[in-house]
């Protein structure tokens, strides 16, 4: 249905008054429009009365059937705030409507996991069934023959009257349909309650007598209702009785999910749905369920004078029965001593007044932005019983708050103190979840009234402007986990500052050709178009033995390189990015965080020593001029694929798509030149040297086939194998000639004392262990000529470790770089003013640079170019795009 369209009807705007185009949007017919009224209304569960669709269907008892048949039909939730109607006119209670929803499931056989996750909570609240009850009721169900009408008879076996309901005393006591034979079966208590509810109206539920109240519910004589105003404040605990089955996606239940995410105890009804720009009455819908589910508490539900008018029965209830459900405690003392106490007695530690204990926690927070990857790994680990809980909090509310933090810490220390066993996924799991821990701890620190985990799949339910008034209300400083999922939208947000992705693209495979292209460092990568299909091994791969493949929004995976025709199946579906990894095994990695800041005295020599060779890399001189290294946080990942990497050391900041464009090794390419060129590119100046093995590697057109090639491929179409290594026995053939080659030259270094070690070869080069690479010319060659020249130093060297990727924000599964990056931030100054207000401005430099490189990289050069506007999602390229010998360009498909 069209969104004006439904404006316009929630606005009650008739016919003869809506706008020209609306009109025209609906044919001018008078009939589609009356039509779009009855099923919007129908749909979204409006009142008869006040709303365009009484003018329609002139029967409002025939109205409301048509929604509790369409609410039944869809397994929607029960129309509280339509009870007075349902119940009072129609007779249904909650209890008798999911009777006939759980009935027609077992009817036609259909899995628990159909009932969507609040539909599901209420049920198990109403009837007791859960997930093993309906399986077991399925089973009794299949092995009973007895069937009524062609059907089979379930209704027998579910349950006849409601469970035992968890009420507070601030409810409202409603009467219901009540008839003359239903008189006739109560006593002369539930009789006076039923008179004062008819002569009176509605109760406060503690005013009456508990046990008559809970008796009258059973009978389904009376309903309960949850008053909500706007000027009430709510608080969500880690929730208890949730069930996650499936997500519907009707207009209730995905106002549930937006206020799930935005709610917090400080912040009142009408103001929250003011941010949500929601009608306030739809906002206190929600907040109602919350209550009757126990999903949330209203802070002081009660007054004085409520309390005193409290009938004695009241008194008589336990906090568990009144709650139904075991209470989380929302502070609990993260002490030693009383760890033990506070998980075996909760209750003991729940503040008495809750608004009275969060008055000091008004105020700005920091948000810590988590996707669904940090929950999935704390509810599969089986870690601790209790966590779970929270996880399923931080997986389905979409938040956690700082009041839940104490009793969420409580349980990631249980797991702390364990001893890590096992490899793989559960030693992964463990270590997510005491780093977690830690970085919850250092971030707390921070000056502010607290620190809430924010999910960003919850976030992006929000429409972008009302993302932002929430975040801007909300919070000061956002800090991400790094890696982020490549499903997950990071959130744009330069007021409040962000310490992660500065633009959704840095999520994407954008950003890695856009780091290789300006650094000039990279492994081989190729980014195919969606519908591409291989023929062949791409020349750039041959003599590779490992592939790093990344499917369009997910994640990397190694495979062989025989393996690459299997990449044809994913790029049916979507673009797919193919690396270079390894030549005789997957390529070993390093991590580097940033920003870079003094090592600590604790760290050995050699681990400062490896630091400051990463950092001190080629590419990160010429990374640091577009991403800001300084200002945000995050971390570099080096891969050694055994080649090594040349850099670029002439590149061009524009990239220019031409298919007639030869790609040419930027260290051989000066061949043509009778003189040294020096080029400037961003303050750094490259000097070429010639040499007669320049001239040699000229005749090849590209270092890969240069080392594997049978014959020069410059001048010749009949080159070399096009898949690779197409023989096991032929590449066994060439390995055994190469190492006998190698055993040769050893003997003759051996003989020969006075020359420096040298592996010299007239045709191929083998890469062996000596640090001998295939692109890298012979080093005591080198050596020699150096000395002969006054040691002029080459520029040309290539490099052992490649960049492969960038990632901001705290990383959750490495000890080192978490605790450096949390301490920079917390001691450092990361959170400073002035050092955020240069992330901001760096990070709209980099959204700019980014989006200009997604624009040359869509357009041929005289194309009408525009550039990228973003977008809710992340264009996909139109060319299949290759970077090699240290620049980005159009695959010319070989």
């Amino acid at each position: 249905m069209n969104i004006e369209i439904e404006e316009n009807i929630r606005k009650n705007v008739p016919w003869s008054q809506l706008p020209a185009h609306i009109k025209q949007i609906l044919n001018n017919s008078l009939k589609d429009y009356e039509r779009y009224v009855v099923s919007f209304s129908i749909k979204n569960q409006l009142r008869y009365r006040g709303n365009l669709v009484r003018h329609i269907v002139r029967d409002e008892k025939r109205y409301y059937e048509r929604v509790v048949a369409y609410s039944k039909e869809r397994l929607m939730l029960f129309p509280y705030h339509l009870a007075d109607m349902i119940v009072k006119g129609l007779r249904i209670t909650p209890f008798n409507y999911y009777i006939s929803v759980v009935e027609k499931l077992m009817q036609a056989e259909k899995s628990y996991d159909t009932l969507p996750n609040f539909t599901a909570a209420d049920c198990l609240r109403l009837l007791g069934i859960g997930r093993n009850e309906y399986i077991e009721l399925m089973n009794k169900s299949r092995s009973n023959r007895g069937r009524l009408f062609g059907k089979k008879n379930v209704r027998g076996l579910l349950p006849r009257v409601p469970c035992d309901i968890h009420i507070e005393p601030w409810w409202r006591v409603e009467v219901g349909l009540v008839l003359e034979d239903d008189v006739k079966s109560v006593n002369e208590e539930e009789l006076v309650v039923i008179d004062r509810l008819i002569d009176l109206g509605s109760q406060t539920a503690g005013e009456l007598n508990y046990n008559v109240v809970i008796s009258l519910y059973k009978k389904g004589l009376i309903y309960l209702d949850v008053p909500i105003t706007g000027v009430d404040c709510i608080q969500v605990p880690p929730l208890q009785g949730f069930v996650m089955n499936r997500i519907l996606g009707d207009y209730f239940e995905t106002l549930l999910y937006k206020i799930f995410v935005s709610i917090d105890e400080h912040t009142t009804v009408g103001e929250l749905a003011g941010v949500l720009q929601v009608d306030t009455e739809l906002v206190k819908q929600a907040v109602s369920l919350y209550c009757r589910l126990q999903f949330a508490r209203k802070l002081d539900p009660e007054t004085e004078k409520d309390r005193v008018n409290r009938h004695p029965s009241w008194n008589l209830v336990t906090p568990q029965e009144l709650r139904n459900v075991e209470v989380t405690p929302l502070t609990l003392s993260l002490s030693k001593e009383n760890l033990t106490q506070n998980v075996q007695s909760p209750q003991t530690d729940l503040p008495e007044s809750p608004a009275n204990s969060t008055l000091t926690r008004k105020g700005h927070r920091v948000a810590f932005l988590f996707d669904s990857t940090l929950t999935a790994f704390l509810m599969m680990g089986n870690l601790s019983p209790g966590l779970k809980k929270h996880a399923v909090t931080m997986f389905e509310v979409g938040k956690l708050c700082d009041e839940s933090l104490d009793s969420f810490l409580s349980e990631l220390e249980k797991v702390s103190v364990l001893d890590a066993e096992g490899e793989g996924e559960a030693r992964r799991f463990f270590d997510h979840a005491v780093i977690l821990r830690s970085t919850i701890l250092a971030l707390r620190k921070l000056p502010g009234p607290g620190l809430d985990l924010v999910r960003l799949e919850s976030l992006h339910s929000l429409d972008e402007a009302t993302c932002l008034r929430l975040l801007q209300k909300k919070y000061n400083l956002l800090v991400s986990m790094a890696p982020l999922s490549r499903e997950v939208r990071p959130v744009v947000s330069l007021n409040p500052p962000h310490l992660g992705p500065a633009v959704p693209e840095v999520n994407s495979l954008w950003f890695k050709l856009f780091l290789y292209h300006i650094t000039g460092y990279g492994p081989p990568s190729l980014l195919l178009v969606k519908g591409t299909e291989l023929k062949q091994l791409p020349r750039m791969f041959l003599g590779y033995s490992r592939l790093l493949v990344t499917t369009w929004l997910h994640e990397p995976a190694v495979i062989p390189v025989s393996n690459i025709l299997h990449v044809n199946a994913a790029a049916q579906y979507s673009p797919v990015l193919i690396q270079a990894y390894g030549v005789h095994q997957p390529a070993d990695t390093h991590i580097i965080p940033f920003p870079f800041r003094p090592d600590t005295p604790s760290k050995t020599f050699c681990e400062v020593q490896t630091d400051l060779q990463f950092r001190n890399h080629p590419s990160v001189k010429f990374l640091s001029n577009f991403v800001d290294l300084e200002h945000n946080c995050g971390y570099l990942t080096f891969a050694n694929i055994g080649v090594l990497d040349f850099g670029c050391p002439n590149k061009e900041l524009t990239v220019r798509l031409g298919k007639n464009q030869r790609h040419i090794n930027p260290s051989v390419a000066r061949q043509n030149k009778s003189e040294p060129l020096s080029i400037t590119n961003e303050n750094f100046s490259f000097n070429s040297v010639k040499s007669k093995k320049e001239k040699q590697e000229a005749e090849l057109q590209s270092p890969d086939e240069s080392h594997f090639a049978l014959t020069p491929v410059a001048n010749s179409q009949c080159s070399s194998p096009a898949n690779g290594f197409t023989s096991k026995e032929c590449s066994e053939l060439l390995q055994q000639e190469l190492d006998e080659l190698e055993q040769k030259e050893l003997s003759k270094e051996a003989k020969d004392e006075a020359l420096p070690s040298v592996v010299s070869i007239d045709g191929l080069m083998s890469p062996t262990e000596e640090n001998i690479s295939m692109f890298s010319r012979n080093e005591a060659e080198e050596s020699i000529v150096e000395e002969k020249e006054d040691k002029v130093e080459d520029e040309n060297y290539g490099e052992v470790w490649t960049l492969l990727d960038c990632h901001f924000g705290i990383p959750l599964f490495d000890v080192n770089a978490n605790t450096k990056i949390c301490d920079t931030i917390v001691a450092g100054g990361l959170a400073d003013a002035n050092s955020l207000e240069n992330l901001v401005e760096s990070s709209r430099k980099l959204g700019s640079a980014l989006l200009d490189f997604i624009s040359q990289c869509q357009y041929y050069v005289g194309e009408n170019m525009e550039i990228m506007k973003r977008g809710r999602l992340v264009p996909l390229p139109r060319y299949s795009l290759v970077f090699d010998n240290g620049k980005v360009s159009e695959w010319s498909g070989k």
